[in-house]
């Protein structure tokens, strides 16, 4: 068996190399979805629109061949306006015409970057491959570095245009939660130098594109953007996680939950811990909440809904759960919300009430059937605060939109959207923009659109996009609203009493 398993692997080893010398970025067509903007350090043009495949859906068993034709090729898909959602208002409700809504918040959101140390010697790939798992290996998981920096120029971007009020860092920054992989992406997010070598074997990779291991200058987020940090289960869960250095190199190795947290006090961006606190480094309690906007009533939850790392192996680590203590914090922080009448947005890393529509992933991915609190039991909780509007999340690499619903059809208040953020790394490679409307009737619009990261011709940024449409295609991904994967939106939502007619420094919302 053993002798069986190698020679697979070596096949595998050497179809993937003829792979990476074949497949070449595409160029993107100009298009009316570009925008030129400058930073502080150049102007850089990147794309509004989704990305579609140029080819279509094959055979692994003829990846080489189709690598000849262009596979991986993609170009930019036509403006995808934001579809008006209506399922949690009453079935009688017409928008208001002349509409002429006040933005009281404006953010992203960002997930699933998977930062990869590509010399790591424990990657999936050395164990098992196939199945139908991107995430066990897939090349562009060389260029996530590359991919965050592209995503911070975008959100730059959007800045410039449309002042955001501040980011989410929505977890699993890391792929194999190590101590250097963490400190890129922080440093990414800083605008530093950024050196993926190690002494001992600098530039491993032989033949051509090995050049993503250079050092390069991130270009920063822009420093009037806060951002804040949640934990992923990649972050803090390893199986078996040895204590002390992979390799002999100090910076190759895992990290406790504390140890995590901590790395966030060593930035140059604000706020300094990105939501952390002593007490959370204290404790290992990784959740938190804020206010973004002063005047502005609005409340985020920061959920840390992860397993704990002492929990019993029951089909892997990457389930949702959470224990009474986190269950209790939240409903705390609920009822604080309620009473003080703000409206209030979970953040977390991991989905909830949302469908699996294959069979593969659900018994990995869902939630935890050990979880002290079951899933539904904290959906009908949720459901009993009508001021909580939405939940944010990653953790499946979708771009989804789910209603929850009000159990009750003469209380549509009740009912909140769950909006999944795609991964970084994976296609469709988007972050998200969110922005809360009141509108003139004094409902509430979620307004979230799909962005791309910013790509220039033959930038490591493109490379690695055309080696997440291959693999896309390769692996037949699960990914869900094809041919872009991406899903933009305008979700209503009841409140329970009238807002101020003007947001201002003492505003409230009263709702009971």
């Amino acid at each position: 068996m053993g002798n069986k398993h190698s020679k697979k692997t070596n096949r595998l080893s050497k179809q993937l190399k003829e792979i990476e010398h074949l497949i070449s970025p595409v160029a993107v067509p100009v298009n009316a979805g570009e925008v030129d903007f400058h930073s502080e350090k150049e102007t850089y043009t990147f794309f509004l629109e989704p990305v579609i495949a140029t080819a279509p859906q094959v055979d692994a068993t003829e990846i080489v061949r189709q690598a000849q034709e262009g596979y991986g090729g993609w170009i930019a898909a036509s403006h995808q306006e934001p579809e008006k959602r209506q399922e949690l208002m009453p079935d009688d409700y017409q928008h208001p015409t002349g509409n002429q809504p006040e933005q009281l918040l404006h953010f992203f959101t960002v997930t699933d970057i998977h930062i990869t140390d590509g010399e790591f010697p424990a990657h999936g790939i050395y164990s098992k491959c196939g199945g139908g798992i991107v995430s066990v290996y897939s090349e562009m998981m060389h260029y996530t570095t590359h991919v965050l920096d592209s995503a911070i120029h975008s959100v730059n971007a959007i800045h410039h245009q449309n002042p955001l009020d501040f980011g989410l860092s929505m977890g699993d920054n890391t792929n194999n939660a190590m101590y250097n992989e963490l400190r890129w992406s922080i440093d990414i997010f800083d605008g530093k130098e950024i050196n993926l070598d190690f002494g001992v074997n600098p530039n491993p990779r032989i033949g051509p594109r090995k050049d993503f291991y250079d050092d390069f200058m991130a270009v920063g987020l822009n420093q009037q953007i806060p951002w804040y940090q949640i934990i992923g289960n990649h972050d803090h869960i390893w199986p078996d996680k040895p204590l002390k250095a992979v390799s002999g190199d100090p910076s190759r190795r895992f990290l406790s939950r504390m140890e995590w947290m901590q790395e966030f006090f060593d930035t140059e961006t604000q706020p300094r811990g990105h939501g952390f606190t002593a007490a959370n480094l204290e404790s290992g309690f990784a959740c938190y909440s804020f206010e973004p906007k002063e005047g502005v009533p609005i409340k985020v939850i920061v959920l840390d809904n992860t397993q704990r790392d002492d929990e019993p192996n029951v089909l892997g680590y990457a389930h949702g759960s959470l224990d009474q203590e986190r269950f209790d914090w939240l409903v705390e922080e609920l009822e604080a919300g309620q009473q003080a009448g703000k409206l209030m947005i979970i953040a977390a890393h991991i989905p909830i009430g949302v469908e699996y529509q294959e069979p593969l992933t659900r018994p990995f991915m869902s939630w935890s059937t050990i979880s002290p609190v079951p899933e539904q039991e904290l959906i009908e909780k949720l459901q009993s605060y009508p001021n909580l509007i939405l939940w944010v999340a990653g953790h499946r690499h979708r771009n989804t939109i789910t209603p929850v619903k009000s159990p009750d059809p003469g209380q549509p208040e009740r009912g909140f959207w769950v909006v999944e953020t795609a991964s970084l790394r994976d296609f469709p490679q988007n972050f998200r923009s969110f922005e809360i409307l009141k509108n003139a009737d004094d409902s509430i619009s979620i307004v979230t659109k799909n962005i791309n990261p910013t790509i220039r011709a033959g930038s490591f940024a493109s490379i690695a996009r055309s080696y997440a449409v291959a693999a896309q295609q390769i692996f037949n991904g699960r990914t869900e609203l094809l041919p872009t994967g991406s899903c933009n939106g305008e979700l209503l939502v009841s409140i329970a009493k009238p807002m101020p007619q003007k947001i201002g420094m003492a505003a409230e919302l009263d709702i009971p």
